[in-house]
């Protein structure tokens, strides 16, 4: 079976939110859900097209700049509105992550610690730029839209992406021990060599 886009929900419910145009739909999904869901221009804009000639979203206006572009917004029609709650109430279908970082280390004994080390480091360091920016957005979302309805469902996003950067960053504090200790090792077991010779 085919997996389902799933890009056409993220923009229904950005669009519930207002009415939007390709490029307003991608800062909106960057500013809210990019801790956790991304959507490319390539995908963004085939897909809008698609859901506007199946009828869950239509042109709201046009919009001319003054160098001539026309920028399309969009907003939710109420069958859009329909498929998006259906699709709410269905069960999250699992799916296995693509983890760059743990494939590498998976095969990291054909290079050594040292090259595996830096990666960790490496995602320590993005982990803990995330983890701040994700906290300001926390601070921002909670003080800017305090009482809103939809709040407790976004606080849920958010610390699920709070607690799981801070758990990574507690994975790499012991990945950086094992790493550090094989790298040791493994000098060790090169200077006797090197002795014995």
């Amino acid at each position: 079976m085919a997996r389902e886009n799933t890009c056409q929900f993220a923009i229904l419910g950005m669009l519930c939110r207002e009415p939007m145009s390709g490029y307003d739909l991608r800062q909106a999904i960057e500013q809210t859900v990019g801790h956790f869901w991304q959507e490319s221009y390539g995908n963004l804009y085939p897909t809008l097209e698609r859901m506007e000639t199946e009828g869950l979203v239509a042109l709201d206006r046009e919009e001319h700049s003054p160098g001539g572009r026309v920028r399309k917004v969009y907003r939710v029609t109420a069958q859009g509105r329909r498929v998006l709650a259906e699709w709410l109430r269905r069960p999250v279908v699992p799916h296995v992550e693509r983890n760059e970082l743990l494939l590498k280390l998976f095969f990291g004994s054909r290079v050594g610690p040292e090259a595996s080390l830096a990666h960790v480091e490496h995602s320590r360091a993005e982990a803990e730029e995330m983890l701040s920016a994700l906290r300001l957005i926390d601070e921002d979302v909670r003080r800017s839209r305090e009482g809103h309805p939809e709040l407790p469902y976004w606080h849920l996003s958010v610390r699920a992406g709070l607690l799981g950067l801070e758990a990574h960053l507690r994975w790499c504090d012991e990945a950086r021990e094992t790493l550090q200790r094989l790298a040791l090792t493994e000098g060790s077991k090169k200077k006797e060599e090197r002795d014995e010779r």
